[in-house]
């Protein structure tokens, strides 16, 4: 549609009525529920009434599936003791019911105000997720925006069978800010966003394989990228994982050493590295495709 805001721009709930079949959304435990955080109002911080995560079943191109977005702009979509277990019981749902689900990513991580209970809540949806993949009850993470996916939950959404990102989606353990800190502005500084977007931006994940599609930032492309998933799975296995470690073992050797992103586009096989920095989604994946 001619105008229609790009799909990083919406909020957790215009997501997801962009994404399902219309009328088919139906939310669990929603605000009128009043399930809010126990921590965040001892602390003097305003609560929200679906404590930062819709979650619900719809249906996407006819398909019945769990569907699940995370609010970024309450507390950085960051997890606490029941907006994880709300997550946790939706993949779990989704184990029971073999139904697909699917989680709209929005995240840096865990709520440092609630403590263990973020960290004790990300592991349990990581059970959850697993419960799911050991029935082939297809998981997917959508990772769409530039809060993108870090900390607990970007390792959360390496758990999925799979991911679909858009060039504004980044994924990684720690974000740009806590790299700096840690390792000095020199080593890595956050504000250079050419820099954060060829480090853990949509683009480069694709290439290394932790994305498993790179769409257009519009709500079609994304509903068109989930569709393709729902009918797969991945094998949760010893032989699986040992072929993993070494692929991760390959790309450590190869670019364990790299101080320049271009590097590891030039190393995928990217031959024209600006061309690929202004190519949308997946006219980069056409460049890098043509350029192995």
């Amino acid at each position: 549609m001619t105008g229609a805001p790009l799909f990083h721009e919406l909020t957790a709930r215009q997501r997801i009525a962009a994404l399902a079949d219309p009328g088919s959304f139906t939310e669990l435990l929603p605000p009128p529920e009043r399930l809010t955080s126990p921590y965040l109002a001892q602390l003097g911080i305003p609560v929200s009434f679906d404590d930062g995560i819709v979650i619900g079943h719809a249906r996407i191109k006819g398909k019945k599936v769990y569907l699940a977005a995370q609010v970024g702009q309450f507390v950085g979509g960051a997890v606490g003791e029941i907006h994880g277990a709300k997550l946790t019981g939706l993949f779990k749902a989704a184990a029971r019911d073999e139904v697909p689900c699917v989680l709209i990513i929005e995240s840096g991580g865990v709520r440092l105000h609630e403590g263990s209970s973020g960290e004790i809540a990300i592991a349990e949806t990581m059970r959850a997720i697993f419960e799911c993949r050991a029935l082939k009850v297809p998981t997917i993470a959508v990772i769409a925006t530039d809060i993108g996916a870090y900390g607990g939950i970007g390792i959360l959404s390496t758990c999925c069978d799979f991911r679909v990102m858009t060039e504004h989606g980044r994924l990684g353990i720690s974000g740009p800010i806590v790299i700096e800190k840690w390792m000095g502005k020199k080593a890595y500084d956050s504000a250079n966003r050419a820099l954060v977007w060829k480090t853990s931006g949509g683009k480069t994940k694709y290439l290394l394989g932790d994305a498993d599609a790179l769409v257009h930032d519009t709500a079609d492309a994304v509903r068109d990228g989930i569709s393709k998933l729902l009918g797969k799975s991945r094998a949760v296995s010893l032989t699986a994982v040992k072929a993993r470690q070494k692929e991760l073992a390959k790309r450590l050797k190869k670019f364990g050493a790299a101080t320049d992103p271009d590097a590891v586009w030039k190393g995928m096989g990217v031959r024209n590295i600006e061309a690929a920095s202004l190519a949308s989604g997946p006219e980069f994946a056409a460049l890098a495709k043509r350029g192995k």
